[in-house]
């Protein structure tokens, strides 16, 4: 797991030299850090053994369930083409749910991101609340979200439009209470200096310089939200995933597998689109100038209408109808919202108070059972998205085709829902946490792989050309020159993967893939509210130790 500083050696002195340092290895010194690596590595490495024999990770079991893997796969083909006319409108209500989830998201996390940034917070009272709201928010998986809202308001579109809105919030909130607090406080100051009020500082000067990130965090969001939205249907929060989840239940796997293609085509087009829109919006085309001179012979104070300022007002205004467009196509208007907010306290008012009494016996191994899918989930994601990302880092590949399908391997993985995957391998193991292990670890490797993939293409270039030079071979560049570099940013990524694994297995359950999941699925369908929340209390407080753990595991080793 996490992996521990370099100890490579240099590359060999020229025949004749004498060794540096005196004949003696040059490697880093052993300072407390480096032991703290080397042991957080091994302590790493018998967590991932523990856990793979938790969720019954065997080499019989694993040729087994391949082998029943490729009964399904044989029951699933020839695939028979799905009504495309029947589905159009789940496809459609699956788009419109991520796009006005994400508005939903994007205006509530506005002002709670400037209420937790500790440099436009207003007070460390409002800081430490607003940071509270947003840790709940992201704490409990949109999918929960969506069984609790669809028991409360009733089957269809609106409970899973508030589930992504509520889980979006905590992460959008998140990274944009980052962003501001990271914005360069020059402006701020400039400001405050001729006597502006604290909201002019926030529109003018922290505002503008956050703006694109904020628009980099929504369309990421975005992509996010079409996969989840894709399976909220799993609890009757309508969309595709309704279609699927009926399909694959009547033993239907040839039109099952027809439909998931194509959900996974809808989630990919949207992951490419968003990236194109990504890059072209928040990438300066056009060197700065100041304004065209006015009538007087002076120069005006305004930005100047350049190539990239009309495409951001062309792309604020097609956003704007897009969301529009998608309230309505949904039948979603604001006195909707309106009334389903008191709705939604009056129906959660029988969620508390929490009943661990009835539960007690099963979440200690519930629990266990959800972290141990989440970590072998991120080994096996980290084993195979390492050699992935080797091939997918433009900077090392050994050749462009490879370079290009591993790229595109990491899309294809990408555009695969956790629970899409969880119910297929359920179908093919059975039912308990290997399936859920083996279908998260397999999910997760398009995110594993790009970011391990972006940190390498990131990397100075210095070192290994200085070894190219003395005529170093391909394997002794990478060993002595780029896994030093990315080793720091290969632990950020496993720790984030971990984390994102952990939010994903308490949700597999409800497909019967073992965890947490199936307990939280129980309770509601049986209408036990208050162990609903017994169990929420218990996901809540285990991701935010992983999530302090994590960070602090960041701090002492990188």
């Amino acid at each position: 797991m996490p992996a521990p500083t370099s100890s490579a050696t240099l590359p060999a002195s020229p025949p004749g030299s004498a060794p540096a340092g005196g004949g003696r290895r040059l490697s880093p010194p052993w300072t407390p850090r480096r032991v703290i690596a080397w042991i957080a590595a091994a302590g790493s490495l018998g967590l991932v053994v523990v856990a793979a024999l938790q969720v019954g990770v065997e080499p019989d079991r694993l040729i087994d369930g391949w082998q029943d893997m490729g009964n399904l796969l044989e029951r699933m083909t020839p695939i028979e083409a799905p009504n495309l006319a029947q589905l159009a409108k789940p496809l459609l209500d699956t788009l419109m749910m991520a796009v006005a989830g994400t508005a939903l998201a994007v205006v509530a996390s506005v002002p709670l991101a400037f209420l937790a940034a500790a440099n436009t917070s207003p007070h460390p009272a409002a800081r430490a609340v607003a940071r509270a709201v947003i840790l709940g928010a992201r704490s409990i998986p949109d999918l929960i979200y969506a069984l609790i809202f669809v028991r409360v308001l009733g089957v269809g579109i609106l409970p899973g439009v508030l589930a992504i809105a509520v889980y979006s919030t905590g992460m959008v909130g998140k990274l944009f209470a980052d962003a501001i607090e990271e914005t360069d406080p020059g402006t701020s100051q400039a400001l405050k200096a001729v006597g502006a009020r604290r909201l002019q500082i926030i529109t003018t000067g922290v505002l503008p310089q956050v703006s694109p990130s904020l628009v980099s965090v929504s369309l990421y969001r975005l992509d996010m939200n079409v996969t989840a939205s894709a399976v909220l249907g799993f609890v009757g929060a309508g969309g595709i995933g309704f279609e699927l989840y009926t399909t694959l239940r009547t033993l239907q796997y040839q039109k099952g597998l027809g439909i998931a293609l194509i959900i996974i085509a809808l989630v990919i087009t949207v992951e490419r689109l968003s990236a194109v829109v990504r890059s072209r919006l928040t990438t300066h085309h056009d060197s700065p100038s100041a304004g065209g001179p006015t009538s007087r012979g002076q120069r005006r104070l305004s930005a100047p209408w350049t190539r990239t300022r009309v495409l951001r007002q062309i792309a604020i205004i097609v956003a704007g109808a897009v969301i529009i467009a998608s309230f309505a196509g949904l039948e979603i208007s604001p006195l909707t919202l309106a009334a389903a907010v008191p709705a939604l306290f009056v129906g959660l008012a029988d969620f508390w108070p929490p009943d661990f009494a009835s539960v007690a016996d099963l979440l200690p191994a519930a629990m266990t059972e959800t972290l141990s899918i989440a970590i072998t989930a991120t080994a096996m994601a980290t084993l195979l998205s390492v050699p992935i990302a080797a091939f997918a880092a433009r900077t090392i590949a050994p050749h462009p085709a490879l370079y290009h399908a591993a790229r595109m391997l990491i899309v294809l993985c990408r555009g695969l829902p956790p629970l899409l995957l969880a119910l297929i391998f359920v179908s093919a193991f059975g039912l308990g946490p290997f399936a859920g292990a083996i279908a998260l670890g397999l999910a997760t490797i398009g995110m594993t792989a790009k970011l391990m993939a972006d940190a390498i293409e990131h990397l100075d270039s210095g070192p290994a050309t200085a070894l190219r030079a003395v005529g170093a071979t391909r394997p002794q560049q990478n060993a002595a020159a780029v896994i030093p570099q990315v080793a720091p940013s290969f632990v950020s990524t496993v720790l984030f993967t971990l984390d994102s694994t952990i939010r994903s297995s308490t949700i597999v359950g409800v497909v019967g893939a073992g965890g947490i999941g199936f307990i939280t699925y129980q309770s509601v369908h049986t209408l036990q509210f208050q162990t609903t929340t017994a169990v929420l209390i218990v996901i809540f407080t285990t991701v935010f130790c992983v999530e302090r753990a994590a960070d602090t595991i960041r701090k002492r080793i990188l």
